[in-house]
Protein backbone atom coordinates (compact mmCIF):
# COMPACT_ATOMS: atom_id res chain seq x y z
CA UNK A 1 0.00 0.00 0.00
CA UNK A 2 1.41 3.38 -1.01
CA UNK A 3 0.10 6.55 0.60
CA UNK A 4 0.61 10.25 0.02
CA UNK A 5 0.43 12.47 3.11
CA UNK A 6 -0.54 16.00 2.09
CA UNK A 7 0.78 18.31 4.81
CA UNK A 8 -0.62 21.37 3.09
CA UNK A 9 0.15 24.98 3.81
CA UNK A 10 -3.57 25.74 3.95
CA UNK A 11 -4.68 29.11 2.59
CA UNK A 12 -6.92 30.63 5.23
CA UNK A 13 -10.65 30.22 4.46
CA UNK A 14 -10.06 30.07 0.69
CA UNK A 15 -11.75 26.92 -0.59
CA UNK A 16 -11.03 27.53 -4.27
CA UNK A 17 -7.29 27.97 -3.84
CA UNK A 18 -7.03 25.03 -1.46
CA UNK A 19 -8.88 22.80 -3.91
CA UNK A 20 -6.50 23.90 -6.67
CA UNK A 21 -3.55 23.03 -4.46
CA UNK A 22 -5.13 19.71 -3.52
CA UNK A 23 -5.44 18.69 -7.16
CA UNK A 24 -1.83 19.66 -7.83
CA UNK A 25 -0.69 17.48 -4.92
CA UNK A 26 -2.86 14.57 -6.06
CA UNK A 27 -1.18 14.74 -9.48
CA UNK A 28 2.21 14.46 -7.76
CA UNK A 29 1.00 11.52 -5.70
CA UNK A 30 -0.29 9.67 -8.76
CA UNK A 31 3.01 10.30 -10.56
CA UNK A 32 4.67 8.41 -7.69
CA UNK A 33 2.08 5.61 -7.96
CA UNK A 34 0.32 6.35 -4.68
CA UNK A 35 -3.20 4.93 -4.39
CA UNK A 36 -4.30 6.89 -1.29
CA UNK A 37 -4.12 10.64 -0.63
CA UNK A 38 -4.65 11.91 2.92
CA UNK A 39 -5.30 15.60 3.64
CA UNK A 40 -5.36 17.47 6.98
CA UNK A 41 -8.28 18.45 9.17
CA UNK A 42 -10.38 21.20 7.54
CA UNK A 43 -8.01 21.17 4.57
CA UNK A 44 -10.14 23.57 2.50
CA UNK A 45 -10.35 26.39 5.06
CA UNK A 46 -8.01 25.88 7.97
CA UNK A 47 -9.19 25.36 11.55
CA UNK A 48 -11.58 28.30 11.54
CA UNK A 49 -14.17 28.94 14.23
CA UNK A 50 -16.32 30.89 11.76
CA UNK A 51 -18.44 27.77 11.40
CA UNK A 52 -21.55 29.34 9.90
CA UNK A 53 -19.54 30.85 7.03
CA UNK A 54 -17.09 28.10 6.15
CA UNK A 55 -19.31 25.04 6.63
CA UNK A 56 -21.06 23.62 3.60
CA UNK A 57 -24.04 21.42 2.92
CA UNK A 58 -23.63 17.65 2.63
CA UNK A 59 -23.51 17.94 -1.16
CA UNK A 60 -21.53 21.18 -1.15
CA UNK A 61 -18.87 22.20 -3.67
CA UNK A 62 -15.85 20.89 -1.74
CA UNK A 63 -17.33 17.42 -1.29
CA UNK A 64 -18.42 17.33 -4.93
CA UNK A 65 -14.96 18.39 -6.09
CA UNK A 66 -13.25 15.79 -3.89
CA UNK A 67 -15.44 13.07 -5.39
CA UNK A 68 -14.67 14.35 -8.88
CA UNK A 69 -10.91 14.33 -8.23
CA UNK A 70 -11.00 10.86 -6.69
CA UNK A 71 -12.66 9.49 -9.83
CA UNK A 72 -10.56 11.55 -12.24
CA UNK A 73 -7.26 10.31 -10.78
CA UNK A 74 -8.55 6.92 -9.61
CA UNK A 75 -7.32 7.49 -6.06
CA UNK A 76 -8.76 7.13 -2.56
CA UNK A 77 -9.05 10.48 -0.76
CA UNK A 78 -9.31 11.06 2.97
CA UNK A 79 -9.91 14.70 3.86
CA UNK A 80 -11.37 16.88 6.59
CA UNK A 81 -13.94 19.64 6.08
CA UNK A 82 -16.58 21.56 8.04
CA UNK A 83 -20.19 20.68 7.20
CA UNK A 84 -23.64 21.98 8.11
CA UNK A 85 -25.96 19.28 9.47
CA UNK A 86 -29.47 19.84 10.84
CA UNK A 87 -28.85 23.47 11.84
CA UNK A 88 -25.53 22.52 13.49
CA UNK A 89 -21.97 22.33 12.25
CA UNK A 90 -19.59 19.40 12.39
CA UNK A 91 -15.84 18.90 11.94
CA UNK A 92 -15.79 15.84 9.70
CA UNK A 93 -13.46 13.63 7.71
CA UNK A 94 -14.62 11.88 4.54
CA UNK A 95 -13.36 8.69 2.92
CA UNK A 96 -13.90 8.71 -0.86
CA UNK A 97 -13.07 5.72 -3.06
CA UNK A 98 -11.38 5.76 -6.51
CA UNK A 99 -14.82 5.66 -8.16
CA UNK A 100 -15.64 9.01 -6.57
CA UNK A 101 -18.09 7.56 -4.04
CA UNK A 102 -18.27 8.50 -0.36
CA UNK A 103 -17.45 5.33 1.57
CA UNK A 104 -18.02 6.78 5.03
CA UNK A 105 -17.36 9.80 7.22
CA UNK A 106 -16.27 10.49 10.77
CA UNK A 107 -17.30 13.38 13.01
CA UNK A 108 -14.67 14.52 15.51
CA UNK A 109 -15.58 13.02 18.89
CA UNK A 110 -13.63 15.41 21.12
CA UNK A 111 -14.03 19.12 20.50
CA UNK A 112 -11.00 21.26 21.32
CA UNK A 113 -12.55 23.35 24.09
CA UNK A 114 -9.32 25.32 24.57
CA UNK A 115 -10.02 27.04 21.24
CA UNK A 116 -13.80 27.22 21.70
CA UNK A 117 -14.48 24.50 19.14
CA UNK A 118 -17.16 23.04 21.41
CA UNK A 119 -19.17 26.26 21.03
CA UNK A 120 -18.97 26.21 17.24
CA UNK A 121 -19.09 22.55 16.21
CA UNK A 122 -21.15 19.64 17.48
CA UNK A 123 -19.14 16.61 18.61
CA UNK A 124 -19.73 13.14 17.23
CA UNK A 125 -20.26 10.08 19.41
CA UNK A 126 -19.50 7.26 16.96
CA UNK A 127 -16.32 5.77 15.58
CA UNK A 128 -15.85 4.60 12.03
CA UNK A 129 -14.46 1.39 10.56
CA UNK A 130 -13.93 1.02 6.81
CA UNK A 131 -11.90 -1.12 4.43
CA UNK A 132 -9.00 0.40 2.54
CA UNK A 133 -7.68 -1.90 -0.18
CA UNK A 134 -9.06 -4.77 1.87
CA UNK A 135 -7.49 -3.59 5.12
CA UNK A 136 -9.72 -2.66 8.11
CA UNK A 137 -9.08 0.97 8.98
CA UNK A 138 -10.29 3.74 11.24
CA UNK A 139 -9.95 7.51 11.46
CA UNK A 140 -9.71 10.26 14.08
CA UNK A 141 -9.24 14.02 14.07
CA UNK A 142 -6.61 16.10 15.88
CA UNK A 143 -7.62 16.54 19.56
CA UNK A 144 -9.00 12.98 19.56
CA UNK A 145 -5.34 11.90 19.72
CA UNK A 146 -5.16 12.88 23.39
CA UNK A 147 -7.78 10.29 24.37
CA UNK A 148 -6.37 6.75 24.22
CA UNK A 149 -9.67 5.23 25.28
CA UNK A 150 -11.16 6.38 21.98
CA UNK A 151 -8.56 4.45 19.99
CA UNK A 152 -9.17 1.38 22.15
CA UNK A 153 -12.73 1.23 20.84
CA UNK A 154 -11.46 0.29 17.37
CA UNK A 155 -8.09 -1.25 18.23
CA UNK A 156 -9.03 -4.91 17.92
CA UNK A 157 -10.54 -4.44 14.46
CA UNK A 158 -8.41 -1.76 12.79
CA UNK A 159 -5.02 -2.48 11.21
CA UNK A 160 -4.58 1.16 10.16
CA UNK A 161 -5.67 4.24 12.08
CA UNK A 162 -5.52 7.65 10.40
CA UNK A 163 -5.18 10.92 12.34
CA UNK A 164 -5.69 14.19 10.47
CA UNK A 165 -4.96 17.45 12.23
CA UNK A 166 -4.24 21.17 12.56
CA UNK A 167 -1.70 20.74 15.38
CA UNK A 168 0.44 23.85 16.08
CA UNK A 169 4.22 23.73 16.34
CA UNK A 170 4.14 24.95 19.97
CA UNK A 171 2.87 21.48 20.97
CA UNK A 172 4.48 19.40 18.23
CA UNK A 173 6.60 17.32 20.64
CA UNK A 174 3.36 16.09 22.21
CA UNK A 175 1.98 15.24 18.76
CA UNK A 176 5.05 13.11 18.00
CA UNK A 177 4.93 11.34 21.36
CA UNK A 178 1.19 10.65 21.27
CA UNK A 179 1.32 9.22 17.75
CA UNK A 180 4.09 6.84 18.77
CA UNK A 181 2.18 5.83 21.90
CA UNK A 182 -1.05 5.14 20.00
CA UNK A 183 0.87 2.87 17.59
CA UNK A 184 2.56 0.93 20.38
CA UNK A 185 -0.45 0.44 22.62
CA UNK A 186 -2.81 -0.51 19.78
CA UNK A 187 -0.26 -2.49 17.75
CA UNK A 188 -1.29 -0.95 14.46
CA UNK A 189 -0.13 1.57 11.87
CA UNK A 190 -0.80 5.18 12.82
CA UNK A 191 -0.94 7.38 9.72
CA UNK A 192 -0.84 11.04 10.69
CA UNK A 193 -1.25 14.15 8.54
CA UNK A 194 -0.77 17.64 9.93
CA UNK A 195 -0.77 20.97 8.12
CA UNK A 196 2.05 23.47 7.60
CA UNK A 197 2.11 27.26 7.49
CA UNK A 198 0.35 29.97 9.49
CA UNK A 199 -3.38 30.26 10.11
CA UNK A 200 -5.70 33.25 10.43
CA UNK A 201 -5.24 33.34 14.22
CA UNK A 202 -1.45 33.63 13.95
CA UNK A 203 -0.69 30.01 14.92
CA UNK A 204 2.24 28.33 13.18
CA UNK A 205 2.27 24.72 11.97
CA UNK A 206 5.29 22.65 10.96
CA UNK A 207 3.85 19.40 9.68
CA UNK A 208 5.53 16.37 11.25
CA UNK A 209 3.23 14.16 9.18
CA UNK A 210 4.40 10.60 9.70
CA UNK A 211 3.59 6.92 9.79
CA UNK A 212 4.40 4.73 12.80
CA UNK A 213 4.35 0.97 12.41
CA UNK A 214 2.73 -1.46 14.90
CA UNK A 215 5.94 -1.52 16.97
CA UNK A 216 5.92 2.27 17.27
CA UNK A 217 8.79 2.80 14.84
CA UNK A 218 8.59 5.78 12.50
CA UNK A 219 8.75 4.70 8.87
CA UNK A 220 11.40 6.29 6.69
CA UNK A 221 10.06 8.70 4.11
CA UNK A 222 11.11 10.24 0.85
CA UNK A 223 10.26 13.74 -0.29
CA UNK A 224 8.34 14.88 -3.35
CA UNK A 225 8.02 18.43 -2.09
CA UNK A 226 7.34 20.17 1.20
CA UNK A 227 3.62 19.49 1.13
CA UNK A 228 3.49 15.90 -0.13
CA UNK A 229 5.20 12.94 1.50
CA UNK A 230 4.90 9.42 0.09
CA UNK A 231 5.16 6.25 2.16
CA UNK A 232 4.92 2.59 1.30
CA UNK A 233 3.79 0.15 3.97
CA UNK A 234 3.10 -3.54 4.31
CA UNK A 235 -0.25 -3.55 6.06
CA UNK A 236 0.18 -7.25 6.92
CA UNK A 237 2.67 -6.17 9.61
CA UNK A 238 -0.22 -5.45 11.97
CA UNK A 239 -1.39 -9.07 11.99
CA UNK A 240 2.21 -10.31 12.29
CA UNK A 241 2.98 -8.13 15.31
CA UNK A 242 -0.32 -8.94 17.04
CA UNK A 243 0.25 -12.66 16.54
CA UNK A 244 3.81 -12.52 17.83
CA UNK A 245 2.94 -10.24 20.76
CA UNK A 246 -0.75 -10.90 21.55
CA UNK A 247 -1.07 -8.03 24.03
CA UNK A 248 -4.47 -6.85 22.82
CA UNK A 249 -6.00 -10.16 23.92
CA UNK A 250 -5.36 -9.10 27.51
CA UNK A 251 -7.55 -5.99 27.27
CA UNK A 252 -10.61 -6.04 29.51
Amino acid sequence: MKLALMQMNIIWEDKDKNLEKAEMLIKKAKASECSIAVFPEMFSTGFSMDSSRISEELQGPVIIELCTMAAKYSITIIAGIAVAVDQEYENRAYIINPQGEIVDFYTKNYSFTYSGEDRKYASGDKQVLFELEGTPSSLFICYDLRFPELFRKVARKASLIFVIANWPDSRIDQWDALLKARAIENQCFIIAVNRKGRDGYGLNYNGHSAIFNPLGEEIDLFWLDGECRCFEINEAETAFVRERFPFLKDMN
